[in-house]
């Protein structure tokens, strides 16, 4: 697998580097380099292309050095190489794809000759095609720029339609692609019913045996249209599902700004689809809303005058990268002036809350356009609640219906009570959740097992170091032996917090807390006990250096969402989002 890439003299990077992970969201102004990345990806996949089927050859380098390799001739590569040199240098442009076993393939661009991709190996040199197969094992998708239907489309030889389909022709060729390989059809279908209520799609079929012409059907309430006739957006729409689905085993997919035509709930969804696949995906955009969809460490700032792309870590980033394309909606003051109506949340709790809305079959809840959500920083922030509340009765004159969510943290059921009481007196809605944080919602033990055999799996695609997968009890271990060493703080933490609040004047601590940590002792037994109180997101820090040490994987919230069903959520959760939902409407 492609771990980084390294840039030379290549366009308008002079010497530039990316490091990738799962999901890459490339950001940037016009000319930042972001296109020029993509370019490389698609240089690569049209030089292994022709590599692979070829032995390599011991050729001489500009530098005087040989090297086993392939001379590429520059019909195998799908871009212009001329002038790809940065600055119109007379030096030749060279892209380094580094891979997770330190191995190398290089790629050297010159002005006059042919291109030349040479290797490195930490083991033993392939001197055949199926040699070179073996060691660098690539499935590179690349995803064309997209366009509207031609009105009218012939069938094309199949020579013709495996050279194109892939490139900007594309969208001439969408018919061809399903009339010629049909399978997997019926995926294509029900993705495209899924994803677009009220809309199908028909199999493509010649208008007559004695003409060439296709033609392909959508419906919509029971009609049927030629898709040329369809909206563009639409039309878009069935492209990319198509090139997805035909490219579901790829190990990366390359996407440049897949925006275009499509409004903001389709690229929602199209991030979504995305990550449900098993590649590397590399994608450029200009879009807010992708941004905003986005985890922060999957976004990377692209800038040429940095040394390498700068991957986000929070939400304050996600905010310069949506300045940085020019954004300037406000999202929040929209809603709030449309809905009135006001969710407080806890920090940055509300992409999580979102990922798990979606597995409670709540999917948008969060992004209902008639409530507006606001990060407070902490429980001791709650008395905005109440402020805010007065600053629209008394000033603005207006009815706003607001709610609250806070963390248990290690509160007890006495000190709970009354704040509740306390604040619903200028809210509508007041939950506090009953495990420690958000973040200890995910610590459920069949999807932290599915999620980490799914990882196991992937590492053992690429190395001959086999790892089986875990079991439910060897996953149930796992999180037993991890947890434990959060007992001593979380007992002491609980005690504390229940002395203050539950035992009056008369009660002698010592006594109180031997009685408390009797109980504790009891109930730290039971795992599900464990992973209510221990600090969730701290735990699953810990539980990733234990998987990166004794695995080499590690697990992030989404991959944990995606095992997820809603039967592994916690009643007082979906409480919760059934309390959103009446008092956003």
């Amino acid at each position: 697998m492609i771990t980084s890439i390294y840039f030379e003299n290549f366009k308008v990077l002079k010497k530039f580097s990316i490091s990738l992970k799962e999901f890459n969201i490339l950001v940037g102004i016009n000319n930042s380099g972001k296109s020029t990345i993509l370019d490389s990806l698609r240089i690569l996949e049209g030089a292994y292309r022709y590599a692979s089927r070829y032995k390599p050859q011991n050729i001489l380098l500009p530098n005087g050095r040989y090297t086993f390799g392939w001379e590429i001739p520059n019909s195998s590569i799908p871009i212009i190489l001329e002038n790809v040199q940065t600055d119109l240098s007379d030096e030749p442009a060279v892209l380094k794809f580094r891979f997770d076993v330190n191995k190398y393939l290089f790629i050297h661009l010159f002005k006059e000759t042919q291109a030349i991709l040479s290797f490195e190996t930490d083991g033993v040199i392939p001197k055949t095609a199926s040699a070179f197969r073996n060691e660098f094992q690539i499935n590179l998708a690349i995803i064309p720029t997209l366009a509207p239907f031609e009105i009218e489309e012939n069938i094309v030889e199949n020579q013709y339609l495996n050279r194109w389909s892939g490139s900007r022709r594309a969208s001439r060729l969408f018919r061809n692609i399903w009339f010629q390989y049909p399978e997997n059809f019926e995926e294509f279908r029900a993705k495209v019913e899924s994803s677009w209520s009220g809309m199908s799609i028909l199999k493509p079929e010649q208008i007559d045996k004695f003409s060439r012409r296709l033609s392909m059907f959508f419906q919509e309430n029971r009609m049927d249209r030629e898709i040329c006739w369809s909206g563009f957006g639409f039309q878009v729409w069935l492209q990319l599902l198509t090139h997805i689905i035909k490219n579901k085993n790829a190990d990366i997919i390359v996407i440049d700004e897949p925006e275009i035509y499509l409004h903001p709930d389709l690229q929602h969804k199209i991030l979504k689809i995305l990550r449900e696949t098993n590649a590397i995906i590399m994608l450029a955009t200009h879009s807010a809303e992708m941004i905003n969809e986005a985890e922060p460490n999957e976004v990377l700032v692209i800038d040429r005058s940095y040394k390498s792309a700068k991957r986000l870590s929070d939400i304050a980033g996600l905010q310069t990268a949506t300045d940085l394309i020019g954004s300037n909606q406000n999202i929040n003051l929209t809603r709030l002036a449309r809905g009135k109506r006001i969710l407080f949340v806890e920090g940055k709790d509300i992409k999580l809350l979102s990922k798990l809305a979606t597995v409670g079959d709540e999917a948008g809840l969060f992004e209902n356009n008639n409530l507006t959500v606001i990060p407070i920083e902490g429980f001791s922030q709650n008395e905005r609640v109440s402020g805010t509340n007065w600053t629209f009765s008394k000033i603005i004159s207006e009815e706003v219906k607001i709610m609250a969510l806070f963390d248990k943290d290690y509160r007890c059921e006495d000190e709970i009570m009354a704040f509740i009481e306390r604040l619903t007196k200028d809210a509508s809605y007041v939950h506090v959740l009953k495990r420690k944080e958000i973040e200890n919602y995910l610590l459920a033990v069949i999807p932290i097992q599915k999620a980490i055999n799914s990882c196991i799996r992937k590492r053992n695609n690429f190395s001959s170091d086999i790892i089986n997968d875990l079991s439910i009890q060897e996953t149930e271990n796992l999180l037993l032996t991890v947890s434990e060493d959060y007992k001593t703080d979380v007992s002491s933490q609980l005690a504390a917090h229940k002395y203050k609040f539950s035992y009056r004047d008369g009660f002698d601590l010592a006594t109180v807390i031997k009685n408390e940590q009797i109980q504790f002792d009891i109930d730290w037994k039971d795992l599900n006990f464990r992973m209510k109180v221990i600090p969730g997101k701290e735990f699953i820090s810990t539980l990733n250096n234990y998987l990166q040490s004794y695995y080499k994987i590690s697990l992030t919230y989404t991959q944990i969402c995606q095992n997820m069903k809603k039967c592994d959520l916690d009643i007082d959760l979906l409480i919760l989002f059934d309390n959103i939902k009446i008092n956003a409407n």
